[in-house]
């Protein structure tokens, strides 16, 4: 996968202060992300009714993380505060996937997984700006489109991203 250099984006208030920076999670941060995910999968679980993971799949979802990030087909863009602590988070994964029923080949996707911003640095725009680099990183990976599954709550801020919804219909069974 190739590896493309986003320059560390400071964030600074009106005023001048330093907020925020974003840049990519490191190798030792990648286990965390699952905590991340966790917070994120509980939030619509709360919110649209989805089931809550346990401790099983929280570590299944960590060890998928690592696996796949060694693998080089997934990538974190984190948000730091001013002591360098990660308050926000946007995951990026290539799959290779049929874009349709009945397409004649499978082609590169992309998924934006973990988004993520602790409540108490929402409405800053931070998650725009994690899946602005993240979808950069797909496009320059060969995706040719990206996909991600969102709360009720969050689906203007993918509207606002220009992502279209997708026809997709469930039963419970």
């Amino acid at each position: 996968m190739i590896n493309i250099v986003l320059p560390t984006l400071n964030i600074s208030s009106l005023r001048g202060d330093f907020l925020y920076k974003t840049r990519w999670a490191t190798t030792d941060e990648v286990p965390y992300m699952s905590e991340y995910w966790c917070l994120m999968a509980n939030e619509m679980a709360d919110i649209d009714g989805t089931p809550k993971p346990d401790n099983e799949r929280v570590t299944q979802v960590k060890e998928l993380f690592v696996n796949e990030y060694m693998a080089g087909h997934l990538v974190f863009r984190v948000a730091v505060d001013k002591e360098d602590r990660i308050i926000a988070c946007a995951g990026g994964l290539i799959r290779t996937e049929y874009a349709y029923p009945l397409a004649e080949e499978p082609t590169l996707f992309g998924w934006i997984i973990s988004v993520y911003t602790n409540k108490a640095h929402r409405k800053q725009g931070l998650a725009h700006h994690l899946i602005n680099d993240i979808c950069l990183w797909l496009k320059e990976n060969g995706a040719k489109r990206a996909k991600l599954w969102s709360s009720s709550l969050a689906k203007n801020i993918y509207k606002d991203l220009d992502f279209q919804p997708m026809i997709d219909l469930e039963k419970k069974l």
